[in-house]
C-alpha cells in the first residue's frame, strides 16, 4: 500500500517514478492498473539472477538517480544489482519496529549502502538507533500520509449513519481494518460489554469494518460467536468489506484503534483527516501521534476497562469529543496531509 501511494505521490510531481515488483503481485497490477510505471520481476526468489540483472539494466538503462527501498530484506538484491557502481541514493523505509539486533556483521554489510533510513515516528526512529547497525544521524523520520480530500468531514452521510443506526439515538463507535486477532476487535467488544454493563441506559453500536484476513477464516465466526455470549448482537455490527471507508470514518462519532501496539497506525491518521474523535492504544508508534487529551484519548493495552472509560467519556461528553475531533483534525492537516509528506521526501532527493 505504502509502496503504491509512495509512486503515486512521486508520478504526480516532478519525478518518474518506476518500481521494481514481484510479477502478478496485488501491488503490480494495481500499479498496471493506474498507468504507472512497474518493472515485473522474472522469479517468486528475489535474489535471482534474473531478478539482479533485470533490476541492474534498470538503474542503467533509465539512469536512476535514488532508490527506494520498502522492504529492508531487498537491500541484498540491490547490493549485488549495483556491484561495481555506486552513484544512485539508496533510501530505506522502516514499517515495523525491529526486535531483535543487527548489528552483525551482514547487517552492517547492507544497511551501509543506505544513504538515509526513513522512520515512521520519533520512537520508531529510537527503536531503530538502538538495533540496526547504521550511523544514527542517517536515520530521518518522515510519516505515512493521509489524502485530506478523500478522508475529509465533508464525506460525513447521514445515509450512513442511518443505516447503522435507525433511531439517530446511538453513538456510532467503529474499529476499521481487517478482522484479525492482531487489531483487537475481541477486546472492543470486551469494553463494549462493559459499556452495556455500567450504563445500561446508554445507547452504542459497535461498527467492526472489515473482512478477514486473507486465507486466514474463522475469526468472524469466532467474533461473531463472542458477541453473541456477551448478548450484544444489537450493538455490534460487521459489516464485511466496504469500498466506502471515508464516508463511514467520516460518519462516526469514535474511532477506535485498539491493537496491541502499531508502528504508525494509519487508521489514526484517516480518522483525524476524517473529522472524527480518536481512542487509541498508548504503545508503539501510537505515542507520537495521539496525545493524550489533546488529539484523542489513549489506554493502556489490552486494557477493556480503560477502553470502555474512554469510549464512555467521548461518546457522553460532545464537548470534549468535538475538541479531541477538532485538534485531530488540525494536526492532520499540518503533520500527515500528502503534499507535507511529499515535501519533506522531495527534501531527500
Amino acid at each position: 500500500m505504502v509502496a503504491f501511494e509512495t509512486a503515486e505521490k512521486l508520478n504526480s510531481s516532478e519525478y518518474r517514478c518506476v518500481t521494481f515488483a514481484p510479477a502478478n503481485s496485488p501491488l503490480a497490477q494495481r500499479l498496471l492498473k493506474n498507468g504507472l510505471p512497474v518493472i515485473e520481476t522474472s522469479s517468486r526468489r528475489k535474489s535471482s539472477w534474473a531478478n539482479v540483472q533485470k533490476l541492474r539494466s534498470l538503474i542503467i538503462e533509465e539512469k536512476i538517480e535514488s532508490i527506494l527501498v520498502q522492504h529492508l530484506g531487498d537491500l541484498f538484491l540491490l547490493r549485488l544489482a549495483m556491484w561495481g557502481f555506486h552513484s544512485p541514493r539508496v533510501i530505506g523505509f522502516s514499517h515495523t519496529f525491529v526486535g531483535v539486533s543487527k548489528r552483525d556483521f551482514y547487517h552492517r554489510w547492507l544497511y551501509r549502502l543506505l544513504n538515509k533510513l526513513i522512520a515512521l515516528t520519533p520512537s520508531h526512529a529510537q527503536n531503530l538507533r538502538e538495533h540496526i547497525a547504521i550511523d544514527p544521524e542517517k536515520i530521518v523520520v518522515i510519516p505515512n500520509s493521509v489524502d485530506t480530500e478523500k478522508f475529509s468531514p465533508n464525506k460525513r452521510s447521514e445515509k450512513i449513519r442511518h443505516e447503522f443506526d435507525p433511531s439517530g439515538k446511538c453513538c456510532l463507535i467503529g474499529l476499521v481494518g481487517r478482522l484479525d486477532k492482531a487489531k483487537g476487535q475481541k477486546l472492543l467488544i470486551e469494553a463494549a460489554a462493559l459499556l452495556k454493563k455500567d450504563h445500561e441506559v446508554f445507547d452504542f453500536k459497535i461498527i467492526l469494518v472489515g473482512a478477514e484476513t486473507l486465507n486466514e477464516p474463522g475469526i468472524l465466526k469466532n467474533l461473531e460467536a463472542f458477541t453473541k455470549e456477551l448478548s450484544l448482537e444489537k450493538n455490534v455490527i460487521f459489516t464485511g468489506h466496504r469500498e466506502d471507508v471515508p464516508d463511514i470514518m467520516a460518519s462516526l462519532d469514535v474511532v477506535v484503534m485498539a491493537s496491541d501496539a502499531e508502528t504508525f497506525g494509519r487508521v489514526i491518521i484517516e480518522a483525524m483527516a476524517s473529522g472524527s474523535a480518536i481512542v487509541a492504544t498508548d504503545a508503539g508508534g501510537v505515542i507520537d501521534i495521539v496525545k493524550h487529551e489533546n488529539t484523542g484519548l489513549l489506554f493502556k493495552p489490552r486494557d477493556s476497562r480503560g477502553l470502555a472509560k474512554a469510549l464512555y467519556t467521548l461518546s457522553t461528553d460532545t464537548v470534549i469529543r468535538n475538541k479531541l475531533a477538532k485538534t485531530g483534525y488540525e494536526q492532520a492537516l499540518k503533520t500527515y496531509s500528502n503534499h507535507i509528506v511529499l515535501k519533506k521526501l522531495n527534501a531527500l532527493f
